[in-house]
């Protein structure tokens, strides 16, 4: 099973880099970062399920990329914590990816939409979701190694 996963991740990063050339978009690259429970680190790596890493279920973590990036330019992941500054007031929360739905959602240009329920990388509050789209968050830590910063 774990050889057909790797074998079908990489071909999904195979077509994703074909179409890109071939169409001239970009397709976020896929990219996970995997946390250790155990030895309390990341791994970086193109495949969610590498061959040395799926005895443990609780001991490893993967968390894929979000293909955004802070105004750093630090890539974003699910887990990371992400605010628009590190003052002590400002919102902090961590990036999440599921189902979810804000009452109303005010697009890029102000315009106002009902609730649609979404599918993907989200944070739990609509106006640093929307900051986070522009880029003008910051990572500040990630819900493994900085859980201090969901307690403030």
């Amino acid at each position: 099973m774990t050889d057909v996963l790797i074998d079908i991740y990489g071909i999904i990063n195979n077509i994703n880099i074909k179409m890109s050339a071939n169409r001239g978009y970009h397709m976020r690259k896929f990219k996970f970062r995997i946390w250790d429970n155990e030895d309390k680190c990341f791994y970086m790596n193109s495949n969610p399920y590498p061959e040395n890493m799926t005895g443990d279920r609780e001991r490893f973590i993967t968390t894929e990329f979000t293909g955004l990036q802070d105004k750093r330019g630090k890539d974003i992941y699910e887990g990371d914590i992400i605010g628009i500054n590190r003052e002590e007031s400002s919102l902090k929360l961590p990036v999440k990816f599921g189902r979810y739905s804000f009452d109303k959602l005010i697009g890029e240009c102000g315009e106002i939409s009902e609730a649609t329920e979404l599918y993907g990388f989200y944070v739990e509050n609509e106006y640093l979701y929307i900051q986070m789209l522009n880029r003008n968050v910051e990572v500040l830590g990630n819900i493994f190694q900085d859980k201090n910063f969901l307690k403030q």
